[in-house]
């Protein structure tokens, strides 16, 4: 089941419970009765400290000549942020769900400003998962990938002065999500050539209109196939088309604002669209996936090492057993001395 907001403003009731349902999600340092790295003496536990942190609550070393202090959002998606962690879920469940920045500042009493910064911030994290994730790159043997490129930009109602925009450069697979969009400044052979190597495997088939830019697509190992436009949609001869990417373009340009958008935005938005497409369109409960996949970029448990003492399994071994001893021959008479005893 799909948590609802209803199920959120639960989570949210003490500060105590979002941390352990964050910390149950891996999204924030877990050092309970972790060894403490600085005096090698003390454990971690959780308190009550509204000195140190705006939680009101840190891990603190059980060692009372140390008493070290970390925050419970170090190294976590949520450091470096004045805002608190319920007011960060909530903005997050509204930016998964497409909620209108206005309906968001007038449920949470926040202002404009403060919902705009995190929503480029939830996007630019869009990026770094994209970055580091294999799913960046895609085709492979066998694969048929789509290639094409597309103006951004448009005059306000069709009319005043012209709008330059931007030209996007993409590619998705055709029977899958994974998909890349990039913008680029120019649309030479020596660009474009060098994002595809950077975005799609070698041994892909690759499906393109007749642009002069992608003749060398063959010497580079791929299986380049093209497709003239200006006689017919799909190749007679080959069957090759771009019908996906083409597709694609108009879902891409209705997910950007309608007011129009920063040229410098552009590349946050189609990660967006990306992420969006790869896990969270066709997932059960989108705003848990959302927060799961952010441990890709911002996992607290790779920086424990920095505060703990991390100990050695202790083995031990099994002590060597002794033969038994057999008591033979015991005296009956109690009083008898110990010579009396034979072993």
């Amino acid at each position: 089941m799909p948590l609802k907001l209803k199920d959120l403003a639960k989570i949210c009731e003490s500060t105590e419970s979002i941390i352990a349902w964050l910390i149950n999600l891996n999204l924030l340092l877990n050092l309970k009765d972790c060894i403490c790295k600085f005096c090698e003496i003390g454990r971690f536990g959780f308190r009550k400290d509204s000195s140190f942190s705006r939680d009101n609550y840190v891990w603190r070393c059980s060692n009372k000549k140390c008493h070290k202090k970390v925050s419970v959002r170090k190294g976590s998606w949520f450091e470096n942020h004045n805002l608190t962690l319920e007011q960060i879920l909530h903005i997050t469940y509204f930016w998964v769900y497409r909620c209108n920045q206005e309906f968001v500042c007038h449920e949470l009493g926040v202002c404009e400003r403060t919902i705009v910064d995190w929503y480029n911030y939830a996007r630019e994290v869009c990026d770094n998962i994209l970055q580091t994730n294999e799913n960046n790159v895609i085709g492979g043997p066998g694969i048929v990938v789509e290639i094409d490129e597309s103006k951004f930009g448009k005059r306000k109602y069709h009319k005043g002065r012209r709008v330059d925009g931007v030209w996007v450069f993409g590619g998705i697979e055709r029977d899958s999500k994974k998909c890349f969009f990039t913008t680029v400044e120019n649309r030479t052979a020596d660009t474009l050539v060098n994002i595809i190597k950077q975005h799609i495997k070698p041994g892909s088939t690759i499906n393109s209109d007749c642009w002069k830019a992608y003749n060398s697509l063959d010497k580079e190992g791929f299986t380049h196939l093209t497709v003239n436009h200006s006689v017919n949609f799909v190749d007679p001869n080959s069957g090759a088309h771009t019908n996906t990417i083409e597709s694609t373009w108009r879902a891409l340009k209705k997910s950007l604002p309608s007011n129009g958008t920063q040229k410098t935005l552009y590349d946050s938005y189609f990660s967006q669209y990306c992420i969006r497409k790869l896990y969270l369109n066709d997932s059960t409960d989108p705003f848990t996936r959302f927060l799961e996949i952010i441990t890709k970029v911002y996992n607290p448990e790779s920086i424990k090492s920095d505060f703990i003492t991390i100990t050695p399994a202790i083995t031990t071994k099994e002590p060597t057993k002794k033969p038994r001893v057999a008591l033979v021959d015991l005296p009956q008479n109690p009083n008898n001395s110990l010579d009396d005893f034979q072993i």
